[in-house]
């Protein structure tokens, strides 16, 4: 894994919180294309990883609790609208 640091290109490390079961690392911030209005621009992307605890969690509960937190964080959920 590469890492420039918190706000650099690539990744962290997560260090797990004993005894939770989730544990949230966010990685650097890098420019890549996408898709906006049916036009490609640059846009800004989060490196952002999930980790749960397999002993405790069962896997399919956990994608599910993934796909809707990256839904959420997607949509801007919680952010005032301008």
């Amino acid at each position: 894994m590469t890492s420039v640091g918190m706000f650099g290109e690539g990744g962290c490390w997560g260090i797990p919180v004993i005894p939770n079961t989730l544990t949230v690392t966010l990685g650097g911030i890098t420019r890549k294309p996408g898709i906006i209005d049916e036009r490609i621009e640059l846009r800004e992307y989060l490196s952002l990883t999930v980790s749960f605890d397999h002993d405790i969690v069962d896997g399919a509960p956990a994608a599910r609790f993934t796909s809707c937190l990256k839904q959420l964080i997607e949509s801007g959920y919680g952010l005032p609208t301008p």
